[in-house]
């Protein structure tokens, strides 16, 4: 695809959904805060050779899957939107980070920030990242 036509397909998409999602806010325990620091404690606990708390093997899988994936997303994305459609940086960041030195760092956020747990977790990871890699302003 050009440009052009993600850029438009991206419209599209943000003019069908913007109205459902300005009045829904993130559903408690799936694309939540709290969800976010569940999953991304499971992908932690099996980095670091801890204990598993989740019942079945898939369930810490899919834990692991969506935290990684997630931290690394939010990034990337942020990237893109920097690089190809000059957004404004939210965040700068001054080291090539792994998904798992991702979840570490959105990991210690949520930790320190349990107050805003209700909140997206996208929302989240990107306040996260912001957090730990401010831009300089002139």
């Amino acid at each position: 695809m050009t440009r052009m036509t993600v850029c438009a397909v991206a419209c599209v998409f943000l003019l069908a959904t913007s109205g459902a999602a300005a009045g829904q806010g993130p559903t408690p325990g799936l694309d939540d805060g709290t969800a976010l620091l569940v999953e991304c404690g499971s992908a932690l606990r099996a980095a670091d050779g801890g204990a598993v708390l989740e019942e079945n093997p898939v369930e810490r899988g899919v834990h692991m899957g969506q935290c990684l994936g997630l931290v690394s997303a939010v990034w990337h994305t942020h990237k893109l939107m920097v690089d190809a459609f000059e957004s404004r940086q939210a965040f700068c960041p001054t080291a090539i980070l792994s998904a798992g030195q991702m979840a570490r760092l959105v990991h210690a956020y949520l930790t320190v920030h349990p107050d805003e747990l209700d909140r997206w977790d996208t929302q989240l990871i990107l306040e996260a990242y912001a957090d730990a890699y401010p831009c300089r302003t002139p």
